[in-house]
């Protein structure tokens, strides 16, 4: 099955998950998340706004801020496909919907953050392995990201069970996750 045929299905897969199920595994995923050391140590982490189907994260985002993080969130920029870092002080008010239904600050209204400056990143994606192989939507904006940020960089990648495969497609410039966080399972690549 090539990337855009896995792509297809997973998302039809995952399209047919309740909101309810969702936010339940969701909670449970990134609660994972927040065991983990180097997310313990994080100062500064940049978390994808959820929206459709993906790993919940609008009530982590609070969160992160009240425990006292630098939290930073994309913004796209659809001209050259990158990612605009926005520090994000407080989750939801400051946001706006984008004409594809994701919350983002106002680019002109927020500090931007060098890609550089951030210690830690929740990854989205389709589809994950456990040996940290992603499958994203097809942008390519984190794969631009993820190229300018710090060696130091850590990447978490929190994802449903049944979405993690033993093999996806992958291409020379995929960059492989850290960690892939599941339901049941905590795959550390690192």
């Amino acid at each position: 099955m090539n990337k855009k045929e896995l792509r297809k299905k997973v998302l039809e897969a995952r399209d047919k998950i309740s909101d309810e199920e969702l936010n339940c595994r969701s909670k449970v995923i990134l609660e994972k998340v927040k065991e983990i050391d180097e997310f313990k140590k994080s100062k500064t982490i940049m978390i994808y706004v959820s929206y459709g189907k993906e790993i919940n994260t609008h009530d982590f985002i609070s969160e992160c801020i009240s425990m006292g993080k630098n939290v930073i969130t994309p913004i796209c920029r659809y001209s050259d496909r990158t990612l605009i870092l926005g520090k994000t002080k407080s989750f939801p008010e400051g946001f706006n919907m984008t004409k594809y239904g994701i919350l983002e600050l106002e680019p002109n209204e927020c500090e931007q953050i060098d890609p550089k400056d951030i210690d830690l990143i929740i990854m989205p994606g389709v589809a994950f392995t456990k040996q940290g192989d992603r499958m994203g939507y097809g942008g390519g904006y984190y794969d631009k990201l993820l190229s300018k940020a710090s060696d130091k960089l850590v990447t978490i990648a929190p994802v449903l069970q049944e979405f993690i495969f033993d093999e996806i497609p992958i291409e020379a410039h995929d960059i492989p996750m850290d960690y892939v966080v599941a339901d049941e399972d905590v795959f550390k690549i690192i």
